[in-house]
Formats: structure tokens, sequence, C-alpha cells
């Protein structure tokens, strides 16, 4: 999410798969050849999901169109800088192999396995370990990921009427798995598993954390989860029409494992309207809702992922989130694009003794520049502002 989609875990994952399903003239498609240096998506930032390797498969997913020549799998190679407020900048190198049934034709599905590491500034650093697949005529598809890392941040607390910056370092090492069932032609349902450790604590040697972020012993994580999603856009990488739906349901329970009791409900809304030739107006609604003891790493962070971009991760802490934006797009020239949006949200029950019972708006410009001219996958600078705080990030592809 996408649903929660981890920042250090979505920077690892290399691939691009799926049919294009555009009639569209406009959504061009294009067919890999055997060998392919990509790079993958690098958007959002969210400490609570660096765990969290299942939804950076999706990642795995990009439109592509398989060549009907091709009678072996494509190695997929993907080096990636960035720079986002949370980590700072850094550096993603992954490889991925693509393979499939070449006997069901040029739309048929990727299976994808790949391997990344994440090293950015300070030290952050991370690796994982991932695999989709599908079966039985893509009726069904299988996900498995594994990751270990350690990330540095800091996050803005206000106690007693006084900010504090905290710095954090917070080591995780999981595993989760996922199998999902296709639901007519635009849809699937999956159940899901992800079980791992992680441990927080305070970069100022001796330094105890404060009361809200809990102790820095080692917590250990259990978490069943159901997803659902529906897809009928004209393309992943660069949308001309169409709408994404998606929802995860994730139930923490000591039975299962874990430490602390919670559920956490995520849902999200994407959609995109072709304005004219060259402008596309892409509109997002994102909220999450977090129920029960919930460490502070796994509750809703405002200004992770795309909601909103102006916002450092780790300002807004809370209970549950909204935010809704739009976006206009439009294309210079056959490698040259701009960018404006804006948008609001609001956080309930933020840790701290924070002020969010007003809506939090954002806005701001970017420039996009096409990477490849077969394949519509841009590289995007996104210059973000907010009520009291501000963002650049560079990154692959479109925010959402």
């Amino acid at each position: 999410m996408r649903n929660r989609t981890a920042y250090v875990v979505a920077l690892l994952i290399v691939g691009i798969s799926e049919r294009t399903r555009s009639e569209d003239a406009q959504a061009p498609r294009w067919s890999p050849p055997g060998n392919l240096v990509l790079t993958t998506s690098a958007s959002g930032a969210d400490p609570a999901s660096s765990m969290n390797g299942m939804h950076l498969i999706d990642d795995l997913d990009q439109s592509a169109r398989r060549d009907p020549e091709s009678k072996s799998g494509n190695w997929l190679i993907a080096p990636l800088p960035f720079k986002n407020e949370l980590l700072g900048a850094g550096l993603v190198l992954g490889i991925g192999y693509l393979y499939g049934d070449e006997d069901r034709g040029p739309e048929s599905k990727h299976s994808v396995a790949g391997a990344g590491g994440m090293y950015a500034e300070g030290g952050s650093w991370a690796g994982i370990g991932a695999h989709r697949g599908y079966w039985s005529d893509e009726r069904y598809r299988t996900t498995l990921a594994a990751i270990t890392g350690e990330i540095q941040y800091d996050i803005a607390l206000d106690v007693a009427s006084t900010e504090q910056t905290i710095a954090l370092l917070q080591n995780f090492s999981a595993g989760t798995i996922e199998a999902a069932m296709r639901l007519g032609e635009d849809g699937w349902i999956g159940l899901g598993f992800l079980a791992g450790e992680t441990k927080v604590g305070s970069r100022n040697l001796g330094a105890a954390l404060p009361e809200e972020l809990g102790s820095a012993s080692t917590i250990d994580l259990a978490t069943a989860r159901l997803s659902a999603e529906y897809d009928t856009r004209d393309s992943d990488l660069y949308p001309l029409r169409g709408h994404y739906v998606d929802a995860l349901i994730s139930l923490a329970r000591k039975e299962l494992g874990s430490d602390y009791d919670y559920e956490i409900v995520e849902l999200e809304w994407n959609t995109y309207v072709p304005l004219a030739d060259s402008h596309i107006l892409a509109a997002r609604v994102a909220g999450t809702v977090v129920e029960g003891n919930a460490p502070f790493f796994a509750k809703a962070w405002f200004g992770s992922e795309a909601d909103l971009r102006g916002y450092t991760p780790g300002r807004y802490i809370g209970d549950s989130m909204i935010a809704g934006q739009a976006e206009w797009r439009w294309t210079l020239s056959p490698r040259w694009g701009l960018v404006a949006f804006a948008g609001a949200g609001k956080v309930s029950g933020a840790l701290g003794d924070i002020d969010t019972d007003d809506w939090l708006p954002a806005g701001g410009v970017g420039i996009r520049f096409r990477m490849v001219r077969a394949l519509p996958l841009n590289l995007r600078a996104d210059f973000g502002w907010g009520r009291d705080d501000s963002t650049f990030t560079l990154a692959v592809g479109e925010a959402f």
C-alpha cells in the first residue's frame, strides 16, 4: 500500500511483471528483453513496517508485456539512489529473475525471485530476499519474503509542552508469507502471516526512551493478515485511467506469538482521469485505524508513503489517520513532465501533546524525467510543503 508499504523494504524490491490491460494507444506496451537494467519505486517512509516484506512484493507486479519469443526468464538489475527526510540519502542495489509459462502468451504474468540491499547515510541498512509465484493458470499466487536490517531515524515528540527530537536505532528481522486467490478479472483476496522481532533504542548513550515509546527490550511480532485488492488501471507504472482499491486487516495476538495485542485496518482508493492530451488528474484517499495496545512503530505515521508529501514521518504518529489529495500530471515532452499536488489529512490520538485537532494541509510541485523511452517509468523529484514542515523526495515511480 500501498497498505503500510515499508519504506526500507520497498526500496529493495526489484522487478517488473503483470500484463497490460489497456486498450488505449496512449498506454505503451513494452516487452522486456532477455536482460534489463531497471530501477524500481522508492517512495514513502515508515519504519513501522520495515519488518513487512509482504506488500513490498507488490512492486514486483509492474506493468509489462512478455516477449513472446523469449523461452527463458529475464534478469533485472536495479541500482537506485534515493533521498528522503527520514533516512536521508542512500543507495539500493537489487537483482531479480522473471520467469513464467511461455505457452500462455504475451499477456501472462511473471513469477519473480529477487534479492537486494540498501544503505543510507548514518549507517542505516537492510537486506531482503523475496519470491512471488503464479500457479494453476494464474488463479493463485504465493508471496514469500525475509528481511533483516538496522535503521536510524529521528522522531519529534511534544512532552510537557516541550518538543523533543529523539534519535532512534531500530534493529529488525522478519519473514512473511501470503497466499492469494483471483476473484474475477481484476480482484484478489489473500491470507498472510508475518513473524519476526525488533528492538528499538536510543542512539544517545545511556538515554532512556520516553514513556510514550515504551521500553527498548526486544519485541516479538506475529500478525495474521487479510488483504483484498481491485485494480482496473490501464498501467501500474503510469496510469491514464482506472481505479485501484486496496484493503488490509492485520491482527496481532499474544496467542500467535506477539508481545502486543492490536488490530490495524488500512484502506486506500486511487483513481485516474484523463483530462486532455498529456494531462492526467490523479486522486487518492487513504486511511488507517489502529486499535489496541500497539507499539509506536505500528501506529499510523502521517507523511509516510504518499500521505502526505510535505510532512516528515515521525512528527505526527497516532491511532488513526486519514489523508486525501489530488495531483495534476502534465507530460511536456516524451521525456519531461511536471506535476502539482495538494491535499489535507488528520491524525487522531497522537503521541505526546501534539495538537492535531485541525486538518493538516499540504501542497507541492514536482519534476518528472522518463528514464526509458519505451517504458512509462519516471524519475521524480517532489518538493512538498505542509503546515509546519517541508520535504524533498527523489525516487523512481509515481507517488501513487
